[in-house]
C-alpha cells in the first residue's frame, strides 16, 4: 500500500480542518537547504535528479518529490510511502528536522509522527 504525506508550511493548529480558508501555504525554502536538512535526518537518503531523493533500505521505501518552482525555490515535499514499517519514521523525523508540518493523505490529518519511536 502506498500513501503520500505533503511537507508544507501549514500554521500551528491542533487539525487540518483549522487551518483556515485563507492560509497560502510560502515556500519552504531553497533546494540545496531543503537537501542538506534531508541528508541531515537521513543520511542514506540518495538524489536521483534535481527533484527526487529516495531512501530504500530495509525497513525503509520512500522517495521524496520536491516541487520546484522558480530556478531553486521549493514549495513543498511529497513524501510517497511504498511500504516499509518504518517509513513513518523516517518521514517524521524529516519533518521535524525540516521544522515544517505536514498533511497526512491517508488520515486526511496532520502527521508530526510524535506517537512512533523516534529513532532511525
Amino acid at each position: 500500500m502506498s500513501w503520500d504525506i505533503y511537507i508544507q508550511d501549514l500554521p500551528d493548529v491542533p487539525s487540518i480542518n483549522d487551518v483556515p480558508a485563507t492560509h497560502r501555504p510560502q515556500p519552504i525554502g531553497e533546494r540545496s537547504y531543503i537537501i542538506a536538512k534531508i541528508k541531515e535526518a537521513v543520511p542514506f537518503a540518495e538524489e536521483q535528479d534535481r527533484d527526487w531523493l529516495f531512501i530504500r533500505q530495509p525497513g525503509y521505501d520512500i522517495s521524496l518529490q520536491l516541487h520546484i518552482e522558480g530556478v531553486d525555490t521549493v514549495r513543498y515535499v511529497v513524501a510517497h510511502v511504498h511500504g516499509g514499517d518504518q517509513s513513518a519514521v523516517c518521514v517524521a523525523a524529516i519533518v521535524r528536522t525540516l521544522g515544517l508540518r505536514a498533511h497526512d493523505t491517508e488520515t486526511g490529518e496532520l502527521f508530526d509522527g510524535s506517537s512512533l519511536d523516534e529513532s532511525l
